[in-house]
């Protein structure tokens, strides 16, 4: 009953309470919300790969294989997690905390893996660099993904580092979260291809989940506590932040040189 409480005061003093016990709910809903958006981007090309015509195009290395999985079951705990804090199960919630923390890491280090073998494996298909750049904005896809993994660090650590105020905590997971999934909507996938045909021409889809993602919780805030968490804020302006770092990066001479060095090295 003392973790309800708390929990209720955290995310705004003097809200009622009956909205803030649904609330509790919010981010299960939101939870659920992320893996389903990494299912429907995945499938093609992971989860349903060789069922769906036209994705089985070559055969996944080990490390995509690995990393895929460590994503996947990162998802599952954090759906997991969310569910034990709304059903009042913080005991076991915390005792999960160190596999999140296990899992974060090997999320980190398994993407950087991808990243780092993504060129020499497409030149190994017979694809230059140059034509890679071309045709998939690839020094882009490396940088932004270097650039997300080491802001998704370091959301994480905050957030176990702020794990005993649960509001912040909460937040900055959702926003840990929203960090991975871009690549789920790239416009070069099926999912984030038919997501753009729905989605305002004149905004980037690459926004999609950041704007979302803030609009959903300044709602959740404003409607919990009449204002917007400080969390909320930070974790915006993080994923924001990622994005106007790799514009700057990826369209530099150093940022090329990087992904160039990346091919020469042989991953």
């Amino acid at each position: 009953m003392a973790n309800h409480l708390t929990d209720t005061r955290a995310e705004g003093e003097g809200a009622p309470a009956a909205p803030l016990r649904r609330g509790r709910f919010f981010f299960v809903a939101a939870a659920l919300a992320m893996l389903l958006v990494a299912f429907l981007g995945f499938a093609p090309t992971f989860y349903l790969r060789g069922r769906v015509p036209g994705a089985n195009l070559f055969a996944l290395p080990a490390p995509v294989v690995v990393h895929g999985v460590v994503m996947t079951a990162w998802y599952l705990l954090f759906v997991a997690q969310a569910g034990l804090v709304a059903a009042g199960r913080t005991d076991l919630h915390r005792r999960l905390g160190m596999a999140g923390v296990a899992l974060a890491a090997a999320l980190v280090l398994t993407g950087a893996q991808v990243l780092i073998n993504v060129v020499p494996r497409l030149e190994a298909l017979g694809l230059p660099v140059a034509q890679q750049i071309e045709m998939f904005r690839i020094d882009r896809v490396v940088i932004n993904g270097i650039l997300t993994l080491a802001a998704f660090a370091g959301v994480v650590a905050a957030a176990v580092m702020l794990r005993r105020t649960p509001a912040t905590h909460r937040r900055l997971m959702i926003w840990a979260c929203v960090l991975t999934l871009g690549a789920a909507l790239n416009t070069n996938r099926m999912f984030g291809a038919m997501l753009a045909t729905l989605w305002p021409a004149w905004l980037p889809m690459l926004l999609a989940l950041p704007v979302i993602g803030l609009g959903s919780l300044a709602l959740y805030d404003w409607a919990t506590a009449r204002r917007i968490h400080p969390a909320t804020l930070v974790g915006a302006a993080v994923c924001f932040g990622v994005m106007a770092a790799e514009k700057l990066i990826s369209g530099s001479e150093a940022g090329r040189a990087f992904v160039l060095s990346l091919a020469r090295t042989g991953g």
